[in-house]
């Protein structure tokens, strides 16, 4: 029984394996691959089903379900040599089709015509009995059956000869890649030449041994699979670790796992229940050690897997910008290092002049300068291209028109890719990275790692251009270059609203000097303006930082957009696509129009907007209908634009949750009620006093610090 759940278990493994090869691919030029997965998982279902029918059902049962075995194992063979010779192309043209169909055909003639019958028993294991291929005379000297023809040539002729034809191909093609792959499919064969080799040895042993001989083509196929989704080169250290962790991981505890196998086998035929019962523990502690070995490997940066996008994602997410600014990009060097194992990293940002600099450069490194003048950013910004690979301008049709430029920027750069910071048009700076480790190439996977974190990277560039930039950190001690000082300056930086007829005041108070709140004033014309009043989620630097950011792609974007709900859409796919995961916005937007006294306003989920009606003396809560920015894709359906009237007298009042959620020592939230009462009992003094006695009237309910940053905005139409 043990044999048929082995099986079992190698059908559910390659079912998984055709699932896995799928989605890592999405079936693009994977489709062979997927089919000799299924194929080869049908061939052990059958032989699962013959091993545990074979003494119960009838003979001729068993037989049939045997020969199937064997049929559809030579149609996996024969396709598997067809995938072999026509690689790396997928299409096959009428001639292979028509190859593929004819030894299919002659498989299942072979086996369903000249087997005459297939047995499995505990002392036999899985026996084939055939027709002799030669008769009379000519059968003594050449006594060979159907099939010994039938393994030699499924087993072994078919394939070596695909192989070569492979290996020969492969050779007029260009591409250490591609070769690699080559090389990774021939191994494949070879491994499971192998592994039936040593499992025709033990069956001298254990002749059940016998029903485990697509147990090698299995290991084939999953190398087959890693051919397929792996992108990138390895090298003589990747190797010698890849072997050293598939040694001890796997090896190791699966010759152990054998050795237990045989040991407690002989207790079977009298206590059967003990000896899975030993079984199961040996194997249960095998999985434990597996599992801490796997562990230990994953802390060694030699023995981690080249698949290394989560845990870079994990890095860039738990980056400290609280630290010295030169320390910040020593430390952000060594997490590109250590994750993707190139032999340098470094920052360019925009010095003036349409120049790149690079920044906190080391004293063996050379400064770097480029120019982003002329066609060449032009056309890569016309591309929509933010990652650069060397790899791909040197084979790729898309940069032919600018690969000579493109090659020289990488040679005076020393570089093999480039990451572009850019805000539409605007490139504020440049990430080269230099050869990886061994020589190897960046290929579409690192690609790929690079577009889903860009947001990262992007952060990073507004951070050393806005905040660590030398210029501005020069000028303040060094001790509080992280401070608020700096912080505040740029949240600071509004436009006044100076209509004659308005009265305005801001507060903005930190619970921990910086933070992620802001209110902002843009002047459109003499006749409008915008206010925005907003929480980017976070704390400190972080949050500060993703602040300082979406201010300025506001106004920004208000440069070219002149649509008052296009611009909230656009700054929704802005958080989503450029500030790091999981970063969302809660606030509002407002237009405000003086010459029809009205406000335009978009509540993005906003804690509390309050108009006071002088003519009613009434407080009334009036945000309406909001969801924050950052989490959809498309906002748009969800956004209203919403507007009130004012009259002479009357207020309009916006509170982040800070001032309402805050707590005193009771534990009681001041709440909004409170805040309204500080309106209704305010209201003839000017905006800004208004604003500062509802902070006032929360320190003294709180009678203990803030606990969470408060921004207060508050408009007033005087006459």
């Amino acid at each position: 029984m043990i044999y048929a759940v082995l099986n079992i278990a190698f059908t559910l493994f390659l079912s998984w394996l055709a699932l896995y090869t799928d989605s890592k691919t999405g079936g693009e030029g994977s489709s062979p691959v997927i089919s000799l997965n299924v194929l080869l998982a049908a061939a052990c279902g059958v032989l699962s089903v013959t091993i545990a029918t074979s003494g119960t059902a009838p003979s001729s049962f068993t037989s049939v379900m045997g020969e199937l075995v064997y049929a559809l194992f030579g149609i996996y063979i024969i396709n598997f040599s067809i995938y072999c010779i026509m690689y790396p192309l997928v299409e096959r043209n009428l001639f292979i089709r028509l190859a593929g169909i004819g030894g299919s055909v002659w498989c299942v003639w072979a086996v369903f015509f000249h087997f005459t019958g297939v047995t499995v028993t505990n002392f036999i294991g899985l026996n084939v009995e055939s027709m002799s291929i030669f008769y009379g005379n000519l059968s003594r000297l050449l006594p060979y059956n159907w099939f010994d023809l039938y393994r030699a040539i499924i087993f072994v002729v078919v394939p070596a000869f695909a192989i070569l034809i492979m290996l020969l191909r492969s050779e007029t093609r260009e591409g250490r890649l591609d070769h690699q792959k080559t090389i990774l499919n021939a191994i494949a064969c070879f491994l499971g030449w192998a592994g039936l080799f040593v499992i025709s040895k033990a069956n001298n042993r254990v002749a059940m041994f016998s029903t485990l001989f697509m147990a090698p083509f299995v290991l084939a196929q999953w190398v087959v699979v890693r051919a397929i989704v792996i992108n990138f080169l390895y090298d003589i250290n990747s190797i010698g670790a890849f072997f050293v962790r598939g040694f001890a991981c796997y090896i190791i505890p699966a010759i152990i796992a054998g050795i237990a196998f045989a040991g407690l086998w002989p207790i079977h035929m009298m206590h059967p229940v003990r000896f899975y019962v030993y079984l199961l523990a040996v194997i249960s502690a095998l999985v434990a050690a597996t599992y801490q070995f796997i562990k230990f490997f994953d802390r060694r940066v030699g023995f981690r897997t080249q698949q290394y996008a989560a845990r870079f994602e994990e890095d860039l997410s738990n980056f400290d910008f609280s630290d010295d600014p030169e320390n910040i990009v020593r430390n952000m060097q060594e997490i590109f290092k250590r994750n993707i194992g190139m032999s340098f990293m470094r920052i360019l940002i925009e010095s003036g002049n349409e120049d790149l600099d690079s920044v906190y450069d080391l004293p063996e490194e050379k400064h770097l300068k480029v120019s982003i003048k002329g066609r060449l950013f032009d056309s890569i910004l016309n591309q929509n291209k933010r990652i650069v690979l060397k790899s791909q301008v040197e084979s790729s049709l898309l940069y032919s028109n600018i690969r000579k430029d493109l090659l020289e920027l990488f040679a005076s750069t020393g570089s093999d890719a480039i990451i572009i910071l850019n805000e539409g048009r605007h490139i504020l700076g440049l990430i080269v990275l230099g050869q990886k480790s061994g020589g190897n190439i960046y290929t579409d996977y690192d690609n790929e790692v690079f577009t889903k974190l860009y947001s990262y990277f992007f952060v990073l560039g507004y951070y050393m251009k806005n905040i660590g930039n030398q210029d501005i950190v020069g000028t303040v001690n060094r001790e509080i270059r992280m401070s608020e000082q700096i912080i505040g300056s740029i949240q600071g930086n509004m436009d006044p609203i100076k209509n004659k007829r308005y009265d305005y005041g801001t507060m903005m108070i930190h619970a921990h000097n910086i933070g992620g709140e802001f209110i902002d004033l843009i002047k459109l014309s003499e006749d409008r303006h915008i206010f925005v009043m907003g929480d980017l989620s976070g704390k400190g630097i972080a949050a500060s930082m993703s602040m300082v950011i979406v201010k300025s792609v506001i106004r920004t974007f208000l440069q070219e957009t002149k649509d008052f709900k296009l611009l909230v859409e656009k700054v929704n796919q802005f958080i989503r696509y450029n500030l790091p995961k999981g970063t969302f916005f809660e606030g509002v937007f407002g237009l405000i129009d003086f010459n029809e006294n009205t406000i335009y306003y978009i509540n993005c989920a906003v804690p509390a907007l309050f108009l006071y009606n002088r003519a009613y003396n009434n407080v009334m809560e009036i945000q309406g209908e909001g969801h924050v920015l950052g989490f959809v894709k498309d906002i748009g359906p969800y956004l209203k634009v919403k507007k009130v009237k004012l009259n002479p007298g009357d207020v309009v009042f916006a509170v982040t949750d800070g001032i309402l959620d805050s707590k005193s020592l009771r534990g009681e939230p001041f709440g909004k009620d409170r805040v309204q009462k500080a309106i209704a009992e305010n209201t003839s003094v000017s905006a800004e006093n208004m604003a500062r006695a509802a902070y006032d009237s929360l320190i003294n309910f709180l009678s203990k610090e803030l606990d969470d940053d408060v921004s207060i905005f508050s408009l007033k139409l005087l006459k």
